[in-house]
């Protein structure tokens, strides 16, 4: 089906793009250290780029992954007591709630990062790094777990996919 393609294509995407942000954020800081402590001279803006860039992008490129699997917090004590059409049910009703939640936060910060950029905010004097950029990756970011949810509605969770297990 088209849609499980493109689905599967946008989660290796988006984990790829997290997955790069935290080797950057790794090297980052590892030359912070260097710099700051052998060097006596850190690099600036360090603090801007790991808050407003990177770890944004480690955290919500990767949220995605949880929904088809259903590797989300879930109340699992309850709902693994149901029979299998209620355990669906349930599944169904968390998903609409949590797409429609997600969509909400995703408008929410999407005219934030809108207000950011037309506004010219920058993290600091200093460094000058657009802060609006950090809120569309939260806003991209909520938008595509909107996304994952609602297309997830009615879908069986899936079984472990061996090239992001562990991600």
């Amino acid at each position: 089906m088209l849609v499980n393609r493109l689905t599967r294509w946008l989660e290796r995407l988006v984990t790829t793009a997290g997955g790069a942000a935290l080797v950057a954020l790794m090297l980052l800081f590892c030359a912070d250290v260097i710099a700051r402590y052998f060097l006596k001279r850190p690099i600036d803006g360090v603090m801007e780029m790991t808050t407003t860039l990177l770890l944004p992008l480690v955290v919500f490129m990767g949220m995605t992954l949880s929904v088809r699997g259903d590797g989300q917090v879930r109340l699992g004590v309850i709902v693994d007591r149901l029979p299998p059409g209620g355990q669906r049910a349930f599944r169904g009703v968390a998903l609409l709630v949590a797409g429609l939640l997600w969509g909400a936060i995703a408008l929410v910060v999407g005219t934030r990062a809108l207000e950011s950029f037309q506004a010219g905010e920058v993290s600091t004097v200093s460094f000058g790094l657009p802060v609006f950029v950090g809120y569309a990756i939260v806003a991209t970011g909520s938008a595509l777990m909107s996304v994952t949810c609602l297309i997830n509605i009615g879908q069986p969770p899936a079984p472990a996919d061996p090239t992001v297990d562990g991600v």
